[in-house]
């Protein structure tokens, strides 16, 4: 289990030297699990047919909250993500375009699980698009990790990328 794996330590995977199925399987589980509340992830480039788009669109429609910060300015690829954005919308995720006068470079996923009562975090940050196609082409590294600070520092992340003010402090 994806998660009980992170849980027992950080995990760091290097691609294309290791497989990139640990993150679909985190997001796919992530969407399938009933003691997953919420899925939070940025989307840079994701290619065509997706399973994380999949993923993401299976968790808003199973009733879980699904939030996606999608770059709009991803060079050549605008209008496949202002399309993935509608798709997004449309199956009832919370779609937000970046912080305004920025480019949101960052690859991250936030998981929000219920867990003995308690919420828990886990996270994956990457230096990698969510991209399986270009994750067997360029050299990336992945994070895992259920580390408490860690999943503070990426929540607040995301309250900044959701929130429609300026970005303060930058």
């Amino acid at each position: 289990d994806i998660f009980d794996a992170i849980t027992e330590g950080d995990i760091i995977v290097h691609h294309p030297f290791e497989s990139f199925a640990p993150v679909l399987e985190f997001i796919n589980r992530a969407a399938q699990d009933p003691d997953v509340m919420a899925l939070k992830i940025t989307l840079y480039r994701t290619g065509p047919d997706s399973p994380i788009v999949q993923s993401l669109i299976a968790a808003a429609q199973a009733g879980k909250e699904v939030t996606v910060s999608i770059e709009l300015r991803a060079r050549f690829d605008e209008a496949a993500n202002i399309e993935l954005a509608n798709r997004l919308q449309t199956a009832g995720a919370h779609v937000v375009y970046g912080v305004r006068g920025f480019k949101t470079h960052c690859k991250m996923a936030m998981v929000v699980r219920r867990e003995d009562g308690q919420l828990k975090r886990y996270v994956h940050l990457g230096t990698g698009n969510y991209h399986p196609g270009t994750a067997r082409l360029y050299t990336d590294y992945g994070l895992f990790s259920a580390d408490q600070e860690l999943g503070e520092d990426v929540h607040k992340l995301f309250l900044q990328l959701t929130s429609l003010t300026e970005a303060s402090g930058l």
